[in-house]
């Protein structure tokens, strides 16, 4: 697949049992509520503390997730102030390709970097003419950079050949991050082959939005899943951001609407009274009818052992 002219100059700038695999021709498809769930497992994998569960891929979400990982091949990247940022690689066992999942807001390092508001300059894109970013997300995408794409290489997948396939998901901060991310891997060589985010802030401006749609969003499948009222998906405020599309909107019952618009108003974008929301709905932000004990942010099981009192 020929990488959109768009994808290279912003990426350059911000430098059998699983998933399915895409055919050879990719394109965005239908919502898939079974695929949707592997990946918010594989989204809660990134909260598990319990670090040898992951590695060793016995953790309940990695279960949970139908998608075995090939033995010895997960690698965890802590990084950041008091490890601000985790993200989870992993080369698939049954498939080609890798996992790439990041982690959310878990400490107040990340919630102070979530509402960092101030944007970039455009000439932080290059060519990408307009394009804006929130300042923090992209400060942490660089933080990391280096070291996500050594960790892909380390686990198998590579550029230009049969693993540079790789499934990017994320929660919360880490929704952000995997907007961001997908440039940069597009422009490394690899190929983003499917992309499911949870409870994403706002990432960019309008150009920015324009330019994921253009070099994603119409390629293969990408969906930006919201619930009910939580309140994160709402910052920062529309109008200098935008959000990327396609949005699966889920309502208190678990029923879900694939949204016609980049913000649409019949989706998440119904309620605005941001204030309420984060006093008496917070706990939307976590919640989650995708993943069987329903919090993304709280594994069951993935307690740290070292960390445990009796």
């Amino acid at each position: 697949m020929s990488v959109p002219r768009v994808a290279i100059c912003l990426a350059a700038a911000l430098c059998a049992q699983g998933i399915s695999v895409p055919g050879p021709v990719a394109g965005p498809g239908t919502y898939d509520e079974e695929e949707a769930k592997m990946m918010a497992s594989l989204s809660s994998v990134s909260y598990c503390h319990n670090e040898r569960q992951i590695l060793d891929w016995s953790c309940q979400p990695c279960k949970d997730s139908k998608t075995p990982m090939a033995p010895g091949r997960v690698r965890i990247i802590d990084a950041g102030s008091k490890n601000a940022t985790r993200i989870i690689i992993g080369k698939l066992r049954d498939q080609p390709g890798c996992l790439l999942a990041f982690r959310g807001s878990s400490n107040p390092t990340n919630w102070m970097r979530d509402f960092q508001i101030s944007q970039t300059g455009a000439e932080v894109f290059g060519d990408c003419q307009g394009c804006k970013v929130h300042s923090g997300y992209l400060n942490i995408w660089r933080n990391v950079q280096d070291n996500v794409m050594q960790g892909l290489r380390d686990v198998g997948c590579k550029e230009g050949g049969e693993d540079e396939l790789i499934y990017v998901t994320g929660h919360s901060l880490g929704a952000a991050m995997s907007h961001i991310a997908m440039f940069a891997l597009d422009s490394a060589g690899f190929k983003v082959a499917k992309s499911y985010t949870f409870e994403s802030p706002r990432t960019g401006n309008k150009a920015f939005a324009d330019a994921f749609t253009a070099a994603f969003s119409r390629q293969f499948p990408v969906y930006r899943v919201t619930h009910h009222y939580d309140p994160v998906v709402h910052l920062p405020f529309k109008g200098a951001y935008y959000h990327v599309e396609k949005e699966v909107y889920y309502d208190g019952n678990g029923k879900y609407k694939v949204c016609a618009e980049m913000e649409d108003e019949s989706c998440a974008n119904q309620f605005w009274d941001v204030p309420a929301l984060l006093l008496f709905h917070k706990d939307d932000h976590c919640n989650s009818p995708l993943v069987p004990n329903g919090n993304i942010c709280a594994p069951i099981g993935c307690e740290d052992p070292q960390q445990v009192i009796v």
